[in-house]
């Protein structure tokens, strides 16, 4: 009879951690999935650019690692070319150390079929290719010395 309960209650703690393992990657909790990588890589290699200024950030109330906290960010998007600008979500973890401000610019790539469809690059490191990047949207690094 112990036995049994100590196999229930261990069955039930191990459909409990599988069921919030599968809620918090549905949700994007534990990072971006392999297939919104490929999009993302896809959109930076084929897409339109724009500029996306940050105009709200909304926390979900689900913090991973006791630092990194989804939000709703919204963004809108400013196309380089000069087409017509517009407004997209994504919901996106965010470091507590590195939470970004309302009008900050990022730059990035969207589908022009499906503007929906989109990517940003969040200044996360001092390197050069990513300095690079913001300087090609005409976008201040924060941690680029040479922009004004």
């Amino acid at each position: 009879m112990g036995s049994s309960i100590i196999f229930l209650t261990g069955g039930i703690i191990v459909l409990s951690f599988v069921f919030a393992f599968v809620v918090l990657r549905k949700s994007g909790a534990l990072g971006m999935s392999k297939k919104k990588q490929q999009l993302a890589m896809q959109l930076m290699q084929t897409g339109k650019k724009a500029r996306a200024m940050i105009t709200a950030i909304q926390p979900t109330g689900t913090v991973v690692n006791y630092i990194n906290i989804q939000c709703v960010v919204s963004f809108r998007l400013q196309p380089l070319d000069g087409s017509q600008q517009f407004d997209v979500q994504k919901t996106m973890l965010i470091a507590q150390t590195a939470m970004p401000r309302m009008g900050e610019m990022w730059p990035s790539w969207y589908d022009p079929a499906d503007p929906s469809q989109f990517a940003v690059g969040q200044p996360t490191a001092i390197t050069p290719d990513q300095i690079a990047i913001f300087r090609e949207f005409g976008i201040p690094h924060p941690y680029d010395n040479q922009m004004p």
